[in-house]
């Protein structure tokens, strides 16, 4: 097996996904179940739902419409330990994945660490936010770093 060092480089691009969007909006929902179910003053209730809702706004504006400052919309890594992302704007900025990322058949959450910043960038991928095939090479090439060593 070669080294990562000589690992041809890949790529993905992200797109929104609806999966991830349905979950999102059945979380919010049962937050909203649940307010309601409690006897609370009506100010209060309407307040707590008007930022249940705004969550909910910016939530589905990020992992399903792609906008923010904070998207990332396309992954490249050549096998290292540095990342290029590739943000909604256009930016292009190096990263590095940090161990609290996590991988699972269904879903791959990556913490990235800025270079040029001190905060991290979560990237959620879900199977329908990339083909069938990237995602399926993704979770197998992390799965192997993450055996190889402490990056996930």
């Amino acid at each position: 097996m070669s080294s990562a060092r000589f690992a041809t480089p890949f790529s993905v691009t992200l797109h929104g996904s609806l999966q991830l969007a349905a979950i999102l909006s059945l979380m919010h929902g049962g937050a909203l179940v649940w307010l309601f179910l409690f006897v609370l003053p009506g100010w209060l209730t309407l307040m707590a739902t008007a930022v249940v809702g705004v969550s909910l706004f910016l939530q589905l504006r990020r992992h399903l419409f792609m906008q923010g400052s904070r998207v990332v919309t396309a992954l490249r890594w050549d096998g290292g330990d540095l990342w290029q992302l590739q943000r909604s704007q256009g930016e292009g900025v190096d990263a590095t994945l940090l161990g609290s990322s996590f991988v699972t058949p269904w879903l791959i959450v990556l913490n990235f660490k800025i270079e040029s910043g001190r905060l991290m960038l979560p990237v959620v991928v879900m199977p329908d936010s990339v083909d069938e095939a990237s995602f399926r090479r993704l979770t197998s090439k992390l799965r192997r770093v993450a055996g190889a060593g402490p990056a996930v």
